[in-house]
């Protein structure tokens, strides 16, 4: 098995864990891209970044707040 195969199954199966913990899967994603291809990671770059702030705040980085809310 090729490397970038096992990656990919390796992202399918983290999918899975982050999606029964309650975190959205469409925050972990891979791409498969040459050096060449500055442009498009610049493009991939803003694509995803547009999809996560669109998600907004990790469960867990609120879950993490509430917390040091707490002990303050």
């Amino acid at each position: 098995m090729e490397g970038n195969t096992y990656a990919a199954l390796r992202i399918k199966y983290m999918k899975k864990l982050l999606s029964k913990v309650g975190i959205d899967p469409a925050r972990l994603e891979m791409y498969n891209l040459s050096a060449a291809m500055g442009p498009r990671w610049a493009e991939i770059c803003e694509e995803f970044t547009e999809r996560i702030s669109k998600l907004g705040p990790s469960p867990i980085w609120l879950a993490g707040c509430k917390r040091n809310k707490r002990s303050d």
